[in-house]
């Protein structure tokens, strides 16, 4: 029997506005590191405070995903990202008056918080419009959409910065998410059922449990919390930049060009490791190849070092093209695998997970480059790569073949 593709009428339309909402949402997380180092010498802060500042704002914000995941059935997934989007705008701008570090660290936190519906309810909101075929094409759309709004930040960022100063570039850089928030509100139709929230309430920690008990579930959940050791927007997006700069020594300009390539790869990969999956109906060799690709790339460029300056563009190309590959593909592995699902809560418990581990991983490594400098640390992200990669080859992926009963859920 066929799989029917299920595009549902306006579906673009709905991926092109939740995907600009996830441009400003990574754009935000690119152009923390270009301030970095100014914002270290106004506020004398070093990079345990970095890793901190990093982890408690992921963990207070995006660890709290699960919370709009509940909320997402209850109230319109549009609603939640929209209002959260202007807010983040919002309070990543007013993170321009901070006084000290525990103050930025305020303002950070928020601005997370206010993102969090970004990905359990924009991912849930597309999984309404994209059936199985097209699936994982639309996911890394989003997530490549995301990233395609970081590859003007270090550049345009590095400018604000050399003319403004960093005070005036987070506030310059608040106004894209106010905007696109009021476009989302207005812009997204999405028709509820009036007896969702009932049945919701009824049914929320029986199927958490289910969700949970899911064996599939548990290997992408383990190799998700194994590789936010070097997640490429989080992990590799903070300490990447500042390993150029600090430990390389590179300039401003140079770094942020470098820092360009590497986040036009996070465009270029995603996007081709979704046609792909889709294509070949498999998603765990592409997984697979990501993983071990991202190790021996993240090796080189630390043995690289300074040596092999002209080799960088090429490395750093292709570390954001298979580094930030990974996160589309376990969150299509995993829309696959819970098909049946409340996908508002399955996306809000996968991403607690995934960014309270990134969190702890955060602060070990911020601790571990004040400890023993950037190439332990680097060293460190590169074999989460291939740790990450253990979990997946047990993984069975004939859910991928398997087609839903008439009450909904999977046969087999």
């Amino acid at each position: 029997m066929p799989v029917p593709t299920d595009v549902r009428p306006g579906a673009y339309r709905v991926l092109s506005l939740v995907a600009a909402a996830h441009a400003v949402n990574h754009a935000y997380t690119a152009l923390l590191p270009i301030l970095y180092p100014a914002m270290m010498a106004d506020l004398r802060f070093g990079y345990s405070q970095i890793g901190l500042l990093v982890g408690v704002s992921q963990a207070f914000g995006q660890g709290l995903q699960w919370l709009t995941g509940y909320l997402g059935r209850f109230v319109q997934r549009k609603v939640l990202l929209g209002i959260g989007t202007v807010a983040q705008g919002v309070c990543f701008g007013l993170a321009g008056f901070s006084q000290g570090f525990l103050d930025l660290l305020v303002w950070q936190s928020l601005t997370r918080l206010a993102g969090s519906p970004q990905h359990p309810n924009g991912n849930a909101l597309l999984l309404d419009y994209f059936g199985r075929t097209h699936r994982g094409r639309a996911l890394a759309m989003h997530y490549a959409g995301g990233n395609l709004g970081t590859v003007l930040v270090p550049l345009v960022g590095a400018l604000l910065l050399g003319a403004f100063g960093w005070r005036t570039t987070l506030a310059y850089f608040a106004l894209p998410a106010i905007v696109i928030g009021l476009l989302v509100l207005w812009g997204i139709s999405e028709e509820r059922d009036g007896t969702a929230a009932l049945e919701a309430r009824r049914s929320l920690g029986r199927e958490t449990l289910e969700i949970l008990r899911n064996r599939n579930l548990r290997y992408i959940v383990g190799a998700q919390a194994t590789a936010a050791g070097g997640r490429g927007l989080g992990v590799v997006i903070t300490f990447v930049p500042l390993y150029l700069s600090q430990e390389l020594g590179l300039g401003v300009m140079r770094m942020g060009v470098l820092y360009t390539l590497m986040l036009i790869g996070s465009v270029v990969g995603p996007t081709l490791a979704g046609f792909v999956s889709d294509r070949l109906g498999a998603r765990k060799p592409v997984l697979l190849s990501a993983y071990l690709t991202s190790t021996l790339t993240m090796a080189l460029l630390v043995h690289l070092g300074t040596t092999g300056a002209w080799l960088l563009p090429l490395v750093v190309f292709v570390l954001g093209c298979v580094a930030y590959a990974e996160s589309p593909m376990l969150q299509s592995l995993t829309a696959d695998a819970t098909e049946g699902s409340s996908q508002d809560v399955v996306f809000g418990l996968y991403h607690t997970i995934g960014f309270g581990s990134g969190a702890l991983w955060a602060i070990v490594l911020g601790a571990l480059v004040d400890a023993l400098g950037f190439r332990h640390a680097l060293y460190v992200m590169a074999a989460s790569y291939s740790a990450a990669a253990l979990w997946i080859l047990p993984l069975h992926e004939g859910f991928l073949m398997k087609r839903r009963s008439g009450d909904g859920r999977l046969n087999g």
